[in-house]
């Protein structure tokens, strides 16, 4: 049985090509003044260029390509050098009566976790041991979760304003720490920090995530048992946004067995040119569809899951973003799911 498989398209800040035109044919599509690299064009089932306000009625099936960075040259059957060709990347044939899902989502900003200590009310008392502990959630240490502690002594001066900026010079002064802490008056803030190893750059290993944690704030007694100090905590979990070039280049990265890239542990790994661009920020459009196939044991038709998700930069110039949704929003509409416009 087919598994379900998932495309991704990534398009440019960019503005549409004069030569691709409605109706216009894969020959101009790829050709040398065709799609521009970062490009995205809905075609019709003849992979001609599908115009603006097509419905289910004019193509049955639409696909979905976008122009690379890379070209080639090839010999035509006519015996002709035709040089700097665009390579495509194609999406899976969309059959209108088989869209299960049409949405969009516009960019959201990602945002750390923060645990914010209102210590107004705690009175350090002088030479006791106070600690902070922090555990992560998003990693784990056998037996347990991974944890780190910061100790202080409290020296009496200004009590409680001195225990938060004793606390944070503590955390802030440990390289290895994962989280930072900023005080203001009587309040600690503690902030996740960006792990580097999935936020550096497009050939990180790790995929992204954000740290994650509890934070706990003590005293030890006078029989060396850790006791509450009794602050106030308010927490604002992590928010990983949408559209995030980390997410980006997560999904692209996900999506290269479609393309026939299956090496990825014998060295070195032959990989094409990656369509994310770092830093950038991207509007999502998903397409949730079937694909009709023949079944080999029986021979009649089955359909297998299959998703295709488009990535627009978020634009700041280029209108192709909305060139591609006066495609397919009243295609999608003409579909049996009639399904509602995606407004970015």
């Amino acid at each position: 049985m087919l598994q379900r498989t998932n495309k991704l398209l990534i398009g440019k800040d960019i503005s549409r090509d004069a030569q691709v035109v409605d109706g216009a044919a894969i020959t101009t599509t790829t050709g040398s003044t065709g799609l521009a690299d970062g490009e995205v064009v809905v075609l019709d089932k003849n992979f001609k260029v599908l115009a603006a306000g097509a419905t289910i009625a004019d193509s049955d099936i639409i696909y979905i390509c976008q122009g690379t960075a890379e070209t080639y040259d090839y010999v035509n059957e006519a015996g002709t050098p035709v040089s700097t060709n665009r390579r495509l990347i194609m999406s899976d044939p969309i059959e209108g009566k088989l869209v299960r899902k049409y949405t969009g989502t516009s960019y959201a900003a990602k945002s750390e976790q923060n645990d914010s200590w209102a210590l107004a009310a705690v009175v350090p008392v002088v030479g006791t041991e106070y600690l902070i502990r922090i555990v992560y959630k998003d990693m784990n240490e056998h037996p347990g979760r991974f944890t780190q502690t910061y100790r202080v002594i409290a020296d009496g001066v200004d009590p409680d304003a001195n225990l938060v900026d004793l606390l944070q010079a503590k955390i802030n002064a440990h390289n290895g720490r994962r989280v930072n802490a900023t005080s203001a008056t009587t309040t600690l803030v503690i902030t996740g920090r960006a792990i580097p190893e999935c936020t550096t750059g497009l050939t990180d290993i790790e995929e992204f995530r954000m740290v994650e944690f509890e934070s706990f704030i003590n005293y030890v007694d006078s029989d060396g048992n850790w006791q509450e100090v009794g602050g106030t905590l308010t927490r604002t979990v992590a928010d990983y946004g949408s559209g995030t070039w980390e997410q980006i280049r997560d999904l692209e990265k996900r999506a290269l067995p479609y393309r026939g890239i299956h090496n990825f542990t014998m060295f070195p790994v032959q990989l094409p040119t990656v369509n994310t661009v770092k830093d950038s920020t991207y509007d999502l459009i998903v397409i949730e569809h079937d694909k009709s196939y023949t079944s080999p044991d029986n021979q009649y038709v089955k359909q297998a899951p299959l998703t295709t998700i488009l990535a627009f930069v978020v634009p700041s110039s280029g209108t192709q973003e909305n060139s591609v949704l006066a495609v397919l929003n009243p295609w999608m509409a003409s579909c049996p799911g009639s399904f509602s416009n995606v407004v970015i």
